[in-house]
């Protein structure tokens, strides 16, 4: 299993706008390319209108082939980073990062 964390830190007073926009304009499209959304967060957990919130988004795939699909299906279709534009529009800063547990982790913590 791969997971894929998606970290939006979104301005003050943005967070409606960013949550429709994944909602809307990026949940459909990455079931396609084969991503499942497991949990997202919010922290702070009240929405701020003076600082930023920031909204997490923890998707998977099972394994690295399906991470190299949807990897490639992202780059082949343009709304991918049209989607992402608009969304850094409404962000201070946007994070992804890819996790997998540790092999070296013996103990399952």
């Amino acid at each position: 299993m791969i997971r894929i964390l998606d970290e939006l830190t979104v301005a003050p007073g943005q967070l409606a706008e960013v949550r429709q926009l994944m909602a809307e304009g990026y949940t459909a499209g990455a079931a396609e390319r084969g991503m499942t959304l497991e949990h997202t967060w919010l922290t702070p957990p009240v929405e701020l209108f003076d600082q930023p919130n920031t909204l997490v988004y923890l998707w998977s795939v099972p394994d690295a082939p399906a991470w190299w699909a949807m990897r490639g299906a992202a780059g082949r279709d343009p709304r991918v980073a049209e989607f992402w534009a608009e969304v850094d529009a409404h962000c201070v800063e946007r994070q992804r990062r890819f996790l997998v547990d540790d092999p070296l982790d013996e103990g399952g913590r």
